[in-house]
Parts: C-alpha cells; sequence; structure tokens
C-alpha cells in the first residue's frame, strides 16, 4: 500500500523540510527517519516499509506539487492522513487518532467553496422534502411558513409608512393626527406580534418533525448492514454518535432559519427598494456600495473560522467520548490504578479543545471589530445622507425615519454574508461532517447482493481487491462440500454450517490467519475451535457472522424457515404461519447489556425488535420477521433458575428491575444471562466465543450440558481441554508463523493426546 502526499510548497512557504519536521515525531516516521532524510533535499522521498503495518505505520511516498489539500487514506485499520481541508492532522497513533503533530499548510486560512457547499446542503437536505411518505405534508407545511414570512414583510412595511405619519405628527405638532397615529400604532403591534410569533413557532415544528425524519432515516443507514460495525472498526470516521444528534439538530434548525432569512431578503429587497429609491436615489447607490465592500471584507477577515470550527466540534466530541469512556470502563480503571493517567489523558483532550477555541476567539474577536463598526454605521449614515434635503425643505422629517428604516431593511437583505458569517462557518462544518458521515453509512454500491433460486442472500464482503472476495450465504438447504470427520461411516445428516475453501488474512493483508479452510458442522455434532492466542479464532468466527472482510472463500450458514402468511395447500394454515426458531445465535465473550429491565435483557435480541413494534402499535407482520411466542415470566423465572442466576430475581421489582446491568453484574453473571437468552431462543446452531471464560469449570460443564439437553448444536471457541468432552470434532488453529495451518479432528483423536 502507498500513501501519496502532495505538498503546496508554493502557499505559506512551506516546503518538504518543514512538511517533515514534524512528520518524524509520528511512531513510523521516527523508525525511518533515516530513510526519510535522504530524500529531502530532492522535494521528494519514498520510504520502503520495513515494519509491520500494527507498528510503524504504512509504506509512504510523497512529491512537490501544487494540490491545496494532503489525501485521506486508510490502510487496514489505521488512519495514517486526514483531509488537511478538514483537519491538517499528519499522524495518528493507531484506533485512538490521537495527534501526534498538527501541519499547517493554510488549511485554517481555508475559504467557503460556495458551489461545493450548495452541492453538499442539497444533498444532506433533498432526502427529506423528496421522501414520498412526508414531502406532501412537508412541503405544505414549508408553504406555511413561507406565507407568514411574507406577512411579516407585510407587517414591516406597514409599520415603515406608519412611522413615518407618525413622525411627521409629532414635527408639526399636530395632536390629533399624534393621538389617532398612536392608537393606531398600537392596534398594529398587537395584530403585528402574532403574525412574527407564529412564523418562529411554526418554523421550530417544521424543523422538529425534519430532525425527527432524518435522525429516523440516519439510524436505518446506521444499522443498516453493520455499518456501526464496520465504522468502530475501521476508525471510518470520528464520533458517530456527535453527528447523528448534535449535527442534525444543528442542521435542521440553522437550514430553514438560513431558507428564511434568504426568502425575506428577496421579499425586503422587493418591498423597500422602491421605497429608497424614491425617496432619495443616490442613497439607494451607496447602500449597494456599501454592502458589497461589507460583505467582501468580511469574507477575506473571517476565512479562518470555517477550519477553526469544523476542528472545534471534533475536538470537543473527543473530550465527550473520553469522559464517557472512564464512564464505561470504572471498573477496569479502578483496578490498573489508572486514574491519574486518564486524567492526564482528558486533560490533553480538554487543552486540545481550549487551544483551538482560543484560536477561533481570536478569528472571532477579529471580525467582531469590522461587523460591529459596520452596524453601527448603519445608525447615521442614511440620515448622514439625507439630511441636507431636509435643512432645505425639500422633504419631510418623517422622511428620515421612513429612509432610515427602508435602509436598514435592505443592507441587511445585501449584508446576509456580514452578519450570518459566524453562523454560515459553523453551519459549513455541520454540513461537512453529515457529508462525510452520510458517505460512511450509504455508500454507493457497485453492486449487491444476489438472490439465488432457493432464497439464498448472498452478501459480498466489502474489499478493496476484486479478486479476494469472501461470501457468507445463509439458506434453509445446505448441500455440504467441506470436510467433517463425521462425513466416514456415519448417516448423512442435516449441514448447519458449510466453509468452503476459506482463507483469512489480517486487515494489512501481511499474515494469513487461515488457509484453504473447508469443514461441515452438522446436526448434532458440536465443533470446537482451540489454538494459541492470535491464530484466528475469532477471525473465523467474525467470518462466519459477516463481519471479517479480508480474505476469501464462502460461508453457507443455515436459515431459519419463514412463515407465509397463507396456505401452502399441503400443511393446514396455522401450520404454516407458525413462526421459526431461530437459525443462528451468536455468543460473544462480553455479553452486550441492553439500557432497560431485566425482562428485556432476556429477551434481548430476538424479541426486541417485536416488543418494539407492540409498543408503537404497529400490526404483526409489518416487518420481515415473524415474531415467536412471547415467554412467560414463569418461562424467563425458570430460564434464569437453569443457568443458576436466580439472585438477580431479589431485587424489589423482579423482572421489571431497570438498572445499569452492565455495571451491576459481574462478567460471570453477564456470561450466564447470555446463556439464559441462548436457551430462551433455542437456535439450531450457537456460536460461542469464549462464552464461558469467566466461570468456573463446574458451571461451564452445567451451561453445556444445558445446552446439549435442549438438543441445541454449538461452534465453540475455547482454550479449557475441559472444553473439550461436550464436542464431537474439534478445529486446531496453529500459530501465525505456521502460515495459516490448521487440523480437524474428532474428539476422541484429541482425548487420546490429551
Amino acid at each position: 500500500s502507498r500513501i501519496h502526499v502532495s505538498l503546496d510548497t508554493t502557499q505559506n512557504g512551506t516546503t518538504p523540510a518543514e512538511f517533515l519536521q514534524p512528520l518524524q515525531k509520528c511512531t513510523y516516521a521516527r523508525m525511518l527517519k533515516k530513510q526519510m532524510s535522504t530524500h529531502i533535499l530532492n522535494q521528494s522521498f519514498s520510504v520502503q516499509n520495513r515494519f509491520p503495518l500494527r507498528r510503524s505505520g504504512a509504506l509512504l511516498s510523497t512529491s512537490g506539487g501544487h494540490s491545496k489539500s494532503l489525501s485521506f487514506y486508510r490502510i487496514g485499520r489505521r488512519h495514517v492522513l486526514q483531509n488537511s481541508r478538514r483537519k491538517n492532522n499528519i499522524c495518528f497513533a493507531g484506533n485512538s487518532k490521537e495527534v501526534s503533530q498538527n501541519i499547517k499548510l493554510g488549511a485554517q486560512q481555508k475559504e467557503i467553496d460556495w458551489p461545493l457547499l450548495w452541492g453538499q446542503f442539497v444533498k444532506i437536505a433533498s432526502p427529506y422534502w423528496n421522501s414520498s411518505d412526508v414531502k406532501s405534508g412537508a412541503r405544505w407545511r414549508l408553504a406555511g411558513v413561507f406565507a407568514l414570512t411574507l406577512a411579516t414583510t407585510g407587517v414591516s412595511v406597514g409599520f415603515n409608512f406608519l412611522g413615518r405619519d407618525f413622525f411627521n405628527a409629532i414635527a408639526e405638532k399636530n395632536v390629533d393626527d399624534f393621538e389617532r397615529l398612536l392608537l393606531y400604532y398600537t392596534l398594529a403591534i398587537a395584530g403585528g406580534i402574532p403574525v412574527f410569533v407564529l412564523r418562529d413557532f411554526f418554523r421550530s415544528r417544521l424543523s422538529l418533525r425534519w430532525r425527527d425524519w432524518m435522525t429516523r432515516d440516519y439510524l436505518d443507514k446506521y444499522f443498516d448492514e453493520r455499518a456501526f460495525y464496520r465504522i468502530q472498526a475501521g476508525s471510518l470516521i470520528d464520533n458517530p454518535d456527535q453527528r447523528i444528534n448534535d449535527d442534525i439538530a444543528s442542521f435542521t434548525g440553522t437550514a430553514l432559519g438560513f431558507t428564511l432569512i434568504a426568502f425575506n431578503a428577496v421579499i425586503d429587497l422587493a418591498s423597500f427598494s422602491g421605497i429608497l429609491y424614491s425617496i432619495y436615489p443616490p442613497l439607494f447607490a451607496v447602500l449597494i456600495l456599501y454592502a458589497v465592500g461589507g460583505t467582501f471584507l468580511t469574507i477575506k477577515i473571517g476565512q479562518r473560522q470555517v477550519g477553526l470550527n469544523f476542528e472545534q466540534e471534533t475536538r470537543e466530541a473527543n473530550f465527550r467520548y473520553s469522559l464517557m469512556r472512564i464512564r464505561e470502563n470504572a471498573e477496569s480503571i479502578a483496578f490498573y490504578g489508572g486514574e491519574k493517567n486518564e486524567s492526564q489523558l482528558i486533560v490533553k483532550r480538554f487543552k486540545s479543545a481550549l487551544d483551538n477555541f482560543a484560536d477561533l476567539l481570536v478569528a472571532t474577536r477579529n471580525l467582531d471589530f469590522f461587523t460591529s463598526g459596520y452596524r453601527y454605521l448603519i445608525s447615521f449614515l442614511p440620515a448622514a445622507v439625507v439630511a441636507p434635503l431636509f435643512f432645505k425643505g425639500e422633504i419631510e422629517f418623517g422622511v428620515i425615519n421612513q429612509s432610515a428604516s427602508a435602509f436598514n431593511h435592505i443592507l441587511n437583505d445585501f449584508s446576509l454574508v456580514v452578519f450570518q458569517f459566524e453562523s454560515v462557518a459553523g453551519f459549513s462544518a455541520v454540513i461537512e461532517r453529515l457529508v462525510q458521515f452520510r458517505g460512511v453509512i450509504d455508500p454507493e454500491k457497485e453492486t449487491g447482493g444476489e438472490e439465488e433460486g432457493d432464497g439464498k442472500t448472498v452478501q459480498p464482503a466489502k474489499t478493496s481487491d476484486a479478486s479476494s472476495q469472501l461470501t457468507v450465504t445463509d439458506s434453509t438447504e445446505i448441500e455440504p462440500r467441506g470436510y467433517s470427520s463425521s462425513n466416514s461411516g456415519s448417516s448423512p445428516t442435516r449441514a448447519l454450517l458449510d466453509i468452503r475453501r476459506l482463507t483469512l488474512l489480517t486487515p494489512n493483508k501481511s499474515t494469513t490467519l487461515v488457509s484453504d479452510l473447508s469443514l461441515t458442522v452438522t446436526e448434532g455434532r458440536p465443533l470446537l475451535i482451540m489454538g494459541p492466542s492470535g491464530s484466528g479464532k475469532t477471525s473465523l468466527m467474525r467470518a462466519v457472522a459477516g463481519l471479517w472482510e479480508s480474505g476469501q472463500g464462502e460461508v453457507l450458514r443455515v436459515a431459519a424457515l419463514q412463515p407465509s402468511p397463507q396456505s401452502d395447500g399441503v400443511s393446514p394454515p396455522s401450520e404454516a404461519a407458525a413462526p421459526q426458531p431461530e437459525a443462528l445465535f451468536f455468543v460473544p465473550q462480553r455479553p452486550y447489556m441492553v439500557l432497560g429491565t431485566l425482562r428485556e435483557q432476556l429477551l434481548y435480541p430476538t424479541w426486541t425488535e417485536c416488543m418494539t413494534e407492540e409498543e408503537e402499535g404497529l400490526n404483526e407482520g409489518s416487518n420481515n420477521k415473524a415474531c415467536l411466542p412471547f415467554p412467560d415470566d414463569e418461562e424467563l423465572r425458570a430460564c434464569l433458575e437453569r443457568v443458576r442466576l436466580t439472585s438477580v430475581l431479589e431485587y424489589e421489582d423482579g423482572l421489571d428491575t431497570q438498572m445499569d446491568w452492565a455495571s451491576v453484574l459481574s462478567l460471570g453473571e453477564q456470561q450466564r444471562l447470555a446463556f439464559a437468552r441462548l436457551l430462551l431462543t433455542s437456535p439450531q446452531l450457537a456460536l460461542l466465543d469464549e462464552s464461558t471464560s469467566a466461570l468456573d469449570i463446574e458451571n461451564e460443564a452445567y451451561l453445556y450440558s444445558q445446552m446439549i439437553e435442549a438438543g441445541i448444536t454449538f461452534v465453540s471457541i475455547g482454550h479449557r481441554p475441559s472444553l473439550v468432552e461436550f464436542h464431537k470434532d474439534v478445529l486446531q488453529l496453529k500459530a501465525k508463523k505456521m502460515e495459516g495451518s490448521w487440523n480437524l479432528r474428532s474428539t476422541d483423536a484429541v482425548i487420546e493426546t490429551i
């Protein structure tokens, strides 16, 4: 792999030597410092990576040029460079993405690319307004808000003329006109205020509806095809939680606000331009020159804020994430006594956010110097231009007030960039973050899943190497082609898992974990996977789950028969419509504890989706997945007794007890709770990744006997020799230095060697 870095050697006087000096502080660059320095004088360098990716980074090469930004690349699971249009950060330490050094190549001088910003805005905003399920209502609501905005402009025009006559009455000392116009003023205020309030209210309601739709849409895509796992495993983007929560809320509110401001500006411009031009044409010319000059200077002075706002969003999110990790890993940190170290890391991230905010304050201060003067000059500029006409007796006194009001309205319309630049800078950062997020969770797919004749769904792994493809197929019927020790001399049984010529590589493709593995797991014949740490046991399990991308081969998994809403003509209608048990059930080493009651812990994940549908009042069958009958409370309690975990029922609310179960339960108790989920679901095939590692041998043996008694076939990963007796076959993976070799034997053959 290569990472290409294009340097703009003309911007800010940056030279390759200045670029490389901080780069050499990175871990991999420090290792290769000697080789790099020999090429600096030639304006380019190329370094052969002589270390594994996990230690040193990647093969690196740069060349001088005139590109304005660095390119962003990902190798395996490690970010090495980031786009300088966004961050300037050159080197990171692994997935933690700790910044080694910020390279300033003019990214903080980044100007807003208005055509690009508009295109990104349309890309993010258009799905809601074009969505078939909401677009009609949404557009009518937007039209209503526009109508109220028109009404506010009408109110403003009315106040403009009313103010002219009111001040004329004061200047002429006409008491009758003054009292009459004062009454009109009072009535106009009483009638005009509701228009402004209702406009803002319905705009906020529309923004709330938009946010609701966008959040649900992004969440659907975030969980679709396990995008959330790919993001976390590959460190594709930072802080997806912030983008879903904060950025979407900011986007919808600000987008509607800016849209109405722009619309109101166009209406105001059409309404007040004629008034101002009719009073004194030179004043209109002064306004145009003033607005154009102010806009140009604002863009030049405030251009640094765009990059700084984006950086601030990221650093604040990283700081919050580090605090969240303390809460999630409090016990581990306490055992390690790592309080001081964690405090230093958090303070470091906090200081990073403060430092950037200090730079942002300086940029804001410089802009405020100009915009404040720009605003205050407006207060007397119109009067200064038209006052000579009043002194000559050519206009009435009220016209001065009318001209000032019209001038302010039109100038505000022409000066949107001046008055809203800070908001636009922040908004552009929000748009860019959402565009990046959207690109990760909803990429354009060149090839999708292919439907096969018997209902199989083939999912090609997302890999950059077209010649290397790892596919995972779900099928109700599997024709075994792999090898199993049960094949010899045994009557054929139903295949639940068939692995065909599977080769697994490390993410950087430098090491082969498993080479050309073929095997079949049949019903009633459990398989144990053993091997030294790092030999690829968990990687093999991830491949079966469809979570591993580096490698090639085919995995066929058993799929549950989906119920038909109509009779098949043979079975009775009730039997044809009966939902089937889950086909596969994965049990990781550290079970996931959901946020909810003890009952919800037990029903996760098999019945969770059905519970949500019931709570939302959805009809059964609205989802493609049929729901198994819900276990009653007695079944749940009995299942907890089967896994020897009745102590959790002693809480006052029993099954309805709600607390942070990940903190309350020990790892061993969490593993027993995971087995309770497994026994409740009773799948055809269970895959266990060291799922009893925190249990003693007695409880481990007891839980395995419960699975066998329930008729569940299972594939286990484990280290303990005591597990062998509960399986029929053992797959032994060799160490990495053996280049993916493996050995499949029957349990009897393994026991003889123990």
